[in-house]
This record gives C-alpha cells, structure tokens and sequence, in this order.
C-alpha cells in the first residue's frame, strides 16, 4: 500500500545516495576535463591526449549507468495514487535527458564521437576534446545532475507528499489531477523519449561539422570542407525527424497555448531552415567563390544551434524551462 512517509524516505535515501556519490564523481569530472583540455591544447602534452579523452568518456559513461539507476528507483518510488480511493494510476518514468541532465547527455554524445573520428582525426579531436571538456564542465559546476538532480520534478513530487501528509486526501487530491497529467503528457510519453535524443545526436553531429568548418576556412583545403558536409548531412536526418515528431505532440501537449510563438521554437525552425539553406548551398560549390558562402552558412547554421539551446533558459515560452 502507497504511503506518503514511505515514499519521502524513498525519495531522500535514493537521492542522498547520488548526492554523496556525486561529491566525488563531479569534481572529478571537472578536473578530468580540464586536465583533457589541456593536454589537447599544449603539444607537449598531446602524448597523454587520447588517453585523457578516454578517460573523461568512461567516467561520463560511468556517470550515465549512476543516472540510469537513479531514474530506476524513482519509477519504482514515485507513483501517483489517488488519495480517496488508493488507486494507482502508474509510476513516473523520467527521461535522462531532462532538466540538470541535458548538457551531461550533449557532452556523452560529443565524446564518443570525438573519439569515433576516422577522417581528419588529428586535426578536429583537438577542438572537439575541447568542446567535450566545455560541456562536462559546464554540466557539472552549473547543472549539478549528482548534487542537484531533477529539481523541478522533484520539487513538484515532494509537494504532492507534503500535500498527503499536511492537508490530508483532499488537498492530496488537487495537486494529483496535476500531476497525473504530466505524468501521461511530459515525462512518460514516447515523444520525450525519442525526440530529445534525436536532437541531441545532431547537435553533437553538427560541432563536429562545425569544428571541419573552422579548419577549412582556416587552411582551405576541400577535403575539410567534405568532412563538415559529411557531419551536417548525418545530424540533419535526426534534426529533422526529432523537428517532425515535436511538432504533432506540441499541438496535443499545449493546445490552447499560442505555443508556435515560443523562442526555443522559431530558433529550432531556423536552424533547421539554414541547415537546410547551408546542405542545398553545398550542391553548388563549384562557382568561383561560392565555398565562401558556404562556409557562412555553416558558421551562422551553428551560431543559430548555440542561440537555439540559450533561448530554453532565457526567452519565455512553452518551451521555457524558467
């Protein structure tokens, strides 16, 4: 039988747990990437450089299984059950790449990719070992996905056991209806395990395509140019998809919110739109001068990425997460 106190012991156990682990695994991440990012930048170092890269993926690897097993015990905790009669109508089964765990599923993606580079490798680990560092650093010192986990989620289950316990069923009751629907809408539905992911495996495709950008325009060489097509072209096909699969569960998901004027959604459409522009520009690159506009087109497509991730947080919206 579900019981409130039950759960909020539950809930603080399994989070305790991943809190103290985290203590430890986050400034190792931390240093683990600093030290990765050094060691690619200085050449005297770039002896230590792939076994560094190596190491930062394992312990993001390592992190993930931790994460998986956290998202686990809270399917197996966090339920919403109907105060008046007991009935449950099922448990949450939380995405892992939500709220503090975006920017740690980015960098795991960027990592095996930086160290799956076949052509060019050389010349783009370099950058991309240190856009991996970047991202590990930046989830760890500001998302906190061990010693902050799921904030908001959390903070919006626990409020529904203070509910139980403080107010008794009825208060219980209306903070249920609630949370059942994100329950059915948001973190259970297929969409929200298939569409982030997708756009997670294009962004991580398209530093790579934008790190091949960099060095063409910098030593002019087609064969850079080949390379950071060949990368736009592989996370253009889950860009689009995952665009495709949003866009009919935003219609059911906000219906009544004028949700097509969100930030984070006309970004998102004009990436796509200039990654589009930037895939169709390159079918022509033959014309004198015409690797210029190119190249433009690449760098603006991966300035729009950045501002495209950068407007969840700071333009409200829908697709807000503040």
């Amino acid at each position: 039988m579900f019981s409130p106190e039950t759960a909020t012991s539950s809930i603080d156990g399994v989070v305790t747990t991943l809190s103290w682990i985290g203590r430890f695994l986050e400034p190792l991440l931390a240093i683990t990437a600093l030290v990765t990012a050094v060691v690619w930048v200085v050449p005297q170092l770039r002896r230590a450089a792939v076994p560094s890269l190596a190491a930062l993926t394992g312990l993001l690897a390592a992190g993930e299984v931790l994460l998986v097993w956290f998202h686990f015990r809270l399917w197996q905790i966090c339920q919403v059950v109907d105060p008046f009669t007991g009935f449950v109508s099922g448990s949450f089964a939380v995405p892992l790449w939500v709220e503090s765990e975006k920017l740690y599923v980015w960098a795991l993606i960027l990592a095996v990719i930086t160290l799956s580079l076949r052509r060019h490798r050389a010349e783009l680990q370099p950058m991309l070992a240190c856009a991996t560092a970047l991202l590990v650093f930046g989830s760890v010192v500001w998302s906190r996905p061990f010693t902050d986990p799921l904030p908001s989620f959390l903070g919006q289950y626990r409020g529904y056991l203070d509910a139980w316990v403080a107010g008794g069923p009825a208060a219980a009751a209306q903070i249920a209806q609630g949370l059942e629907g994100s329950r059915r809408f948001f973190y259970n539905t297929w969409y929200m395990w298939v569409h982030p992911p997708l756009l997670f495996i294009a962004y991580g495709a398209f530093v790579a395509s934008f790190a091949a950008t960099v060095r063409m325009i910098r030593d002019r060489r087609s064969s850079f140019e080949q390379t950071a097509y060949r990368w736009a072209r592989f996370g253009y096909l889950p860009l689009t998809l995952g665009m495709l699969l949003g866009f009919p569960w935003a219609i059911l998901a906000w219906s009544g919110e004028s949700w097509w004027w969100s930030g984070k959604v006309n970004m998102s459409i004009m990436m796509w739109l200039l990654y589009t522009a930037y895939l169709h520009a390159r079918l022509y690159l033959r014309p004198r001068g015409m690797w210029k506009i190119v190249a433009a087109l690449a760098v603006l497509s991966f300035v729009t990425l950045l501002l495209t991730y950068v407007t969840t947080y700071l333009v409200p919206g829908a697709h807000s997460v503040v």
